[in-house]
């Protein structure tokens, strides 16, 4: 697939070969999640930071990048050498966003066209880039009028969001295309959120607490989670503010026998057993993803079941004894968490949000099925997209009635009402929140209560 694999596999190469490799693993359909681990082991580890911002930062602004890419070949690369391609948006990343210095980023990613065994597009790779540092007021004006350059966001999204969200587009797009904040959830069994922040403050780590979730906090400046204080006692974890809200709105209550339904890798199914001494039974239908949450409940010293099987599958798995309480934290486009994964720009079609959604319904129907006469069920995605969210279950809710059921939408108006300010918007069944600067990422929640 990539000229990597014809090197020895335990072989180190530069921190730029590698993110070439990582966004041109990307081009051809894997996600960096994949990518780029195996590439991190072969680069040094002081550069491994520098790795990362090059393959997130090149995916982020890949439509961009690869547009300027364009301008510049007189020939595009063929097919054998996409990862030529690669190798020019990564260059172009270190001009373009990172503002290196022109002859020392062209000098450097020139040189990786040898790492590649390429070494007969070095002139091209360097005329083109040479040619961006003296054009480049040129050749980037045409892009501030087309808004899918603009914003470095693909066409079928921008329409999308544009029809669903026309005052909160642009505000999505841009947060989007910054590096996210890093939030942790401070373990309530084990102290109060002051008394971990006055924590930080000693150890000089420059922290505040968080808007909404009332146990949320945030780092200043992005650092390794396992050396801050207390990591290794259960004293914290980290888990985006939004993501935090999931147990606020469940309310889980002493002995409830609660699932987690898309369990993985655990942050919402920990943060359950911290708010209550519930029982909680963790599903998810990937077993390697399930590995995280057993790590997460033994480093918090939390006990839950987990299960390994498809949630719709119920014969596999399920006793027969139904849920007071249900947490469906569905498969989804993940539209709301781009500024972590860029890659999404990349690798979601327009087709993939109808085929998300009908999973979705199923199961949804499954996880009704399953829950007592009485009991909550939280629907809920890091998308924002009304097809996978609103729309979702206004049409599960009116499916129910036709069929004759007890179920009522509770408004998180309602549910969070002793908090002075709601994030997000509300809709006419749940609520959508969008990516914020320097705070949470985009999400919905629903709440649907079972009639007795």
């Amino acid at each position: 697939m990539s000229s990597l694999y014809g090197k020895a596999s335990n072989s180190q190469i530069s921190a730029r070969y590698a993110a070439t490799q990582a966004v041109y693993q990307v081009m051809q359909g894997q996600s960096l999640n994949q990518a780029l681990p195996p590439l991190e082991e072969r680069v040094n580890d002081e550069d491994r930071g520098f790795l990362r911002d090059m393959a997130l930062g090149s995916c982020r602004y890949f439509q961009r990048l690869n547009a300027i890419t364009k301008m510049l070949l007189k020939t595009p690369f063929g097919d054998e050498d996409q990862d030529l391609q690669a190798l020019m948006i990564v260059g172009l990343y270190q001009l373009e966003v990172q503002k290196k210095a022109p002859h020392a980023a062209v000098h450097a990613t020139v040189d990786v066209c040898e790492e590649m065994g390429k070494g007969y597009a070095k002139s091209v790779v360097n005329a083109c880039l040479r040619r961006y540092g003296r054009e480049y007021e040129e050749l980037t004006a045409p892009l501030e009028n087309n808004p899918v350059t603009a914003s470095s966001h693909p066409k079928w999204l921008m329409k999308m969001m544009q029809k669903a969200w026309p005052d909160d587009w642009q505000q999505v797009f841009e947060q989007n295309n910054q590096r996210p904040p890093l939030c942790l959830r401070v373990n309530q069994r084990h102290g109060s959120r002051e008394a971990y922040l006055e924590r930080l403050q000693q150890a000089g780590i420059e922290a505040r607490a968080a808007e909404f979730a009332p146990f949320a906090i945030y780092l200043a400046q992005p650092c390794d989670v396992t050396q801050l204080p207390g990591f290794d006692d259960g004293d914290i974890s980290v888990q985006d503010e939004a993501a935090q809200l999931a147990s606020l709105i469940l309310a889980p209550q002493a002995n409830e026998v609660i699932l987690d339904a898309c369990a993985a890798p655990g942050g919402k199914t920990c943060a359950l057993l911290e708010a209550a001494d519930c029982d909680v039974t963790a599903l998810d239908l990937e077993a390697s993803r399930l590995e995280r949450v057993e790590e997460n409940l033994e480093r918090l010293g939390l006990s839950a079941g987990v299960v390994c099987a498809d949630m719709a599958a119920t014969d596999d798995w399920w006793e027969g004894e139904q849920f007071d309480a249900i947490l469906l934290d569905a498969p989804c486009s993940a539209t709301g968490v781009i500024r972590r994964h860029p890659d999404i720009k990349l690798l979601r079609r327009r087709d993939d949000i109808e085929q998300l959604a009908e999973v979705q319904q199923t199961l949804l129907n499954t996880a009704w099925d399953l829950l007592k006469p009485g009991g909550r069920l939280l629907y809920a995605t890091c998308s924002v997209l009304p097809r996978e969210n609103n729309d979702q279950v206004e049409r599960f809710i009116a499916a129910k009635l036709e069929a004759g059921q007890d179920i009522s939408h509770q408004p998180l108006e309602n549910v969070l009402s002793a908090m002075d300010n709601l994030p997000g918007v509300a809709c006419n069944a749940g609520r959508q929140l969008f990516p914020q600067e320097n705070g949470h990422d985009g999400f919905f929640y629903a709440l649907l209560v079972k009639g007795n």
